[in-house]
C-alpha cells in the first residue's frame, strides 16, 4: 500500500473525526474507507454511464486512472456485464 500526505480542509477534517469516532477507528483508516467509498461510487457511476452509451469503456478506464485491463477486471470482480449491449427481452 502507498502512503501519501494530505491537507484537510476545516469541513472534511471534521467529517473524518466524526466518522472515526462513530466507527471507532483512526482517521487513517476513516480516510482510507471514505477515499474506497468515492472510488466505488465513481467507477459505479462511469459504469452506469457506460452502460447507457454515454461513455467508452476506455474513457471509463482513462478517468479512473487504471487501464482497459485492469478495469475489465474490477467490473468482473463485481459481477456486472464487461459489455452495453441492451439486455434481451
Amino acid at each position: 500500500m502507498d502512503s501519501v500526505e494530505i491537507t484537510l480542509d476545516s469541513p472534511i477534517r471534521q467529517f473524518v473525526d466524526h466518522h472515526s469516532q462513530a466507527r471507532n477507528i483512526p482517521p487513517q483508516e476513516a480516510i482510507i474507507e471514505l477515499v474506497n467509498l468515492g472510488f466505488e461510487t465513481l467507477l459505479r457511476d462511469y459504469y452506469q454511464r457506460y452502460r447507457q452509451g454515454e461513455m467508452s469503456l476506455g474513457r471509463v478506464a482513462e478517468e479512473l486512472g487504471v487501464t482497459s485491463w485492469e478495469l475489465s477486471h474490477l467490473i468482473e470482480e463485481r459481477g456486472w456485464l464487461p459489455h452495453n449491449l441492451p439486455l434481451a427481452d
